[in-house]
């Protein structure tokens, strides 16, 4: 079963001197990140790793190392503001936070809809792909991939760049960012997709949805 925790987690951090925001502008910083976002690891030397932990702290397990320029989807940050949460190998993994730098990403043509997504459901089993040039597959246990363009998109105009519906030949899909849960994994991802099937019997198919890395050097 999927479980999705909402609303969907957004780190803000606010410095101790936030309260004199509206008074003084320029005094208190403050930060507002809305997850997923993609990263390359940057400041590590072509010879050495990024260690990825268990836990968000230097002395947890080390659990598997990123080589420099590696790419990765973040999907939280710790409370400390020092700690990064990405997937790793079917579990959470942490990095530190300060060999990270953002990449720029960009979306389908209608919206800006996140494109690049690989997503998975459970009972009954099937994937989905939206792929870089705005094509939908889908494809249940055992069969071969049905592959169809996505026809048009648009953005909430209450929930800015957090949820977005789609629409396709065979399926009406809905796209948001939120914690998700697979059930067979200890791995969080970052959106999830709900997929209407057309048709005189129609299912609501329920995922989550994981970024297409381009550079994945890790081990």
């Amino acid at each position: 079963m999927f479980k999705i925790r909402t609303p969907l987690r957004q780190y803000i951090k606010v410095s101790a001197l936030s309260a004199m925001c509206l008074l003084f502008p320029g005094i208190a910083h403050a930060e507002f990140l809305m997850f997923p976002i993609i990263y390359e690891v940057t400041g590590v030397a072509d010879d050495d790793v990024l260690n990825v932990r268990i836990e968000p702290n230097a002395g947890a397990y080390d659990i598997g190392d990123l080589f420099p320029h590696a790419q990765v989807e973040v999907t939280a940050i710790d409370d400390s503001g020092k700690w990064a949460r990405i997937q790793w190998h079917g579990e959470d993994g942490w990095i530190a936070r300060r060999y990270l730098v953002e990449v720029e990403r960009f979306g389908d043509e209608f919206s800006g809809m996140p494109v690049d997504l690989l997503c998975t459901g459970t009972e009954p089993f099937w994937a989905a792909d939206i792929t870089s040039d705005a094509q939908f597959s889908f494809a249940e246990l055992g069969d071969e991939a049905d592959w169809m363009p996505v026809t048009n998109s648009v953005m909430s105009t209450n929930m800015y760049r957090s949820n977005y519906a789609f629409d396709t030949a065979k399926f009406t899909g809905l796209l948001r960012r939120a914690e998700c849960s697979d059930g067979m994994s200890d791995m969080t991802y970052g959106w999830a997709l709900d997929l209407l099937e057309k048709g005189a019997d129609p299912r609501l198919l329920s995922g989550c949805c994981r970024t297409m890395l381009v550079n994945q050097n890790r081990y």
